[in-house]
């Protein structure tokens, strides 16, 4: 897609999702507490394990967050299985991760790349992040948005979303899944690619459209702005949120890095600098920007094809990087 239609539809998207940012949350003055957070090593959640109780009824499944916030609706994780009929232990398994405020994208598409998967011999299993969907708080004061005003919160939603992929991936290697990755879109592909640097029972990633400056996203990009407002002009290390701060725990040949050459949300500049510190994975860069990459069908089905090929390889312990 030429960048005179992709710009357009990236910048009609970081206009709308600046009137979704929760406001009047009461995060200032918290540089500090952040930094101490973010900078936490028990942030990334090594202490996670599987659910003590996992329920899956007709492949609808829910457990309750490894990490408590302060609104109980939001505790508990939502999601849907999609296995592929018969032996599903034996079946290489994938975590779809959706984007920020990408309800109808899970409603829809997930669900059409899950039978994608299925069909192509790799189970599929997606829940819904902190505060999206089912899991959104009600009330007078709660926050009801991922991204608010109040760079603690968003630190703290993101701390719970790695939590609960953690505990998910604890849970099927508890029912002995041993083939697991994970394939994240923008937001969710931002915490993919954490998850690929600090979940050793992972063995394949794709990253698309991934954030991997979350630094210059809150400094740059619109919808972020009443968080630099709550800020007030204090610095805070962001660090742990950069992807090129971190190495991942799997080989180059296992991850997949599908980059848009027109993106305002995550700019190619930045995920041709994770490719770099990351030892060169395998990369596609796109004539697309970071909406229209998620309406193409081309790119999803020749992602779907390059898991079935990269598992199919690893299976067979086969190390040659597959051909695109």
């Amino acid at each position: 897609m030429h960048g005179t239609f992709a710009k357009p539809l990236d910048w009609f998207a970081i206009k709308l999702a600046s009137s979704c940012v929760h406001r009047k949350a009461g995060g200032r003055g918290q540089a500090k507490e952040v930094e101490a957070l973010l900078h936490d090593p028990s942030f990334f959640c090594d202490f996670v394990k599987a659910p003590e109780v996992f329920r899956l009824k007709r492949r609808l499944f829910q457990f309750t967050s490894p990490v408590v916030s302060p609104w109980k609706r939001n505790n508990t994780v939502h999601g849907r299985l999609f296995p592929v009929a018969g032996t599903f232990r034996e079946h290489p398994t994938v975590i779809l991760l959706h984007g920020w405020n990408q309800e109808l994208g899970y409603r829809t598409l997930f669900p059409y790349l899950a039978r994608r998967l299925n069909a192509a011999g790799v189970n599929a299993v997606l829940f819904e992040l902190p505060y999206h969907r089912q899991r959104k708080p009600r009330g007078r004061g709660a926050i009801r948005n991922f991204i608010a005003d109040d760079l603690r919160h968003v630190a703290m939603a993101t701390h719970q979303a790695l939590a609960d992929a953690r505990a998910l991936v604890a849970w099927l290697e508890k029912e002995g899944c041993r083939n697991i990755g994970v394939w994240g879109i923008s937001l969710g592909g931002w915490l993919g690619g954490l998850l690929a640097c600090v979940e050793p029972r992972l063995k394949f990633a794709v990253l698309m459209t991934p954030v991997a400056r979350m630094d210059r996203v809150i400094a740059e990009l619109g919808f972020c702005e009443p968080i630099r407002r709550s800020l007030g002009g204090a610095t805070v290390r962001l660090e742990p949120l950069n992807l090129v701060s971190h190495r991942p725990r799997m080989a180059p040949e296992n991850i997949l890095v599908v980059a848009s050459e027109h993106d305002l949300f995550a700019p190619v500049e930045t995920v041709e600098e994770l490719a770099v510190e990351w030892g060169n994975p395998v990369m596609w860069r796109m004539r697309h920007g970071h909406i229209s990459m998620m309406l193409s069908a081309p790119v999803m089905e020749r992602t779907v094809k390059w898991i079935a090929q990269r598992t199919s390889l690893s299976n067979e312990n086969v190390p040659d990087r597959p051909k695109e």
